[in-house]
């Protein structure tokens, strides 16, 4: 078994890699090969043995762990309102936000961790912002309370805006230094992952689909809804891939790239050890919920901010993603058996 993560912009692939899978994979797989199958008979107990138990059941993003104290998490946009700002590191005369010239302007290293077997998250250093909701990824925080907006790193339900900004804001400055802004409703375009609930607050996105068939339907649909499982459409003729799909709406797409952008992805399966100890007993709801414990099954780092948008005159890489003048993201992370 071997994981290759496929990107596509539009029906464009722009790029396919392998994936690192962790040892949490293997455990999952003997799990399943040492259940004690008589307890069908309790009560209680029988539901450990459903298969939705042993499969991929959320995904999350993230970046370096020394980007959750820079781009729009950073202390220098406080201020108290809501709106998402992020200070731009180019000219003026570029209106789109490139995390790599925040790396360059000021000597800070922005990729991420090297992928090892043992990881338990996405970052092993502290993701920690102002000392809070240390997971390891990007959480979905934005939207709760103006506080909370620079923890990110999700688009919040409804209207909202965001701004490239050429510098520091202060109370007083909050329409000044602005390079290009956008306001944005959360209701259109690929269903946002708020919008089906689909994200919990620590920013795990949920498999919401029973079935590949039913993952397979909505992927051809272009019906995006938190994590689908699917399939190829040869599937079941000696083709037995599977295939974790994840669109980004325009919302979401932005809102990443002012937290600093995607340059890390995980796979998470249900530990359900952590689950029976805490008393909560299968089945369990395809719903996000801050109750449900995982572990990461694969992990897969980027060498560029998948998030970004060019400029592309006369439009703004910002506005293009807005007006849809350019294609929204998905990523397919294929699981290939043989």
């Amino acid at each position: 078994m071997r994981g290759v993560v496929e990107v596509y912009r539009g029906d464009e692939k722009i790029l396919e890699e392998p994936n690192m899978i962790m040892d949490n994979t293997g455990e999952l797989i003997v799990d399943v090969l040492t259940l004690f199958r008589d307890i069908s008979s309790i009560p209680t107990a029988s539901a450990i043995l459903d298969t939705s138990n042993y499969t991929i059941r959320a995904a999350t993003l993230g970046k370096d762990a020394a980007g959750y104290s820079h781009h729009a998490h950073s202390d220098l946009l406080g201020l108290g309102d809501d709106i998402i700002r992020v200070i731009s590191y180019e000219d003026t005369s570029v209106s789109s936000y490139h995390t790599s010239a925040f790396g360059i302007a000021t000597n800070t290293a922005i990729l991420p961790e090297a992928s090892h077997p043992k990881m338990k998250r996405l970052e092993s250093a502290s993701t920690a912002v102002s000392g809070l909701y240390d997971y390891g990824h990007n959480v979905n925080r934005v939207g709760l309370s103006l506080d909370d907006k620079k923890f990110g790193c999700y688009a919040p339900s409804g209207e909202f805006k965001v701004y490239i900004v050429s510098g520091p804001v202060e109370v007083g400055d909050v329409d000044q230094k602005v390079i290009v802004s956008a306001t944005l409703n959360n209701t259109r375009g690929f269903n946002s992952f708020q919008n089906p609930s689909a994200i919990d607050s620590r920013g795990f996105i949920v498999n919401t689909v029973n079935s590949v068939a039913e993952g397979k339907a909505l992927e051809d649909a272009e019906t995006y809804r938190g994590v689908l499982i699917s399939h190829d459409s040869d599937w079941g003729t000696g083709n037995l891939d599977v295939r974790a799909v994840i669109g980004i709406s325009p919302e979401d797409l932005i809102v990443l790239n002012a937290y600093g952008g995607v340059y890390n992805i995980g796979l998470w399966g249900i530990d359900l050890k952590k689950m029976i100890n805490k008393g909560m007993l299968p089945p369990y709801d395809l719903t996000a919920s801050d109750d449900m414990e995982y572990k990461l099954l694969a992990r897969k780092t980027f060498t560029r901010d998948i998030t970004y948008y060019a400029d592309d005159t006369p439009y703004a890489g910002l506005i293009q993603v807005v007006t849809g003048t350019t294609s929204d993201l998905k990523f397919v992370w294929r699981w290939v058996f043989k």
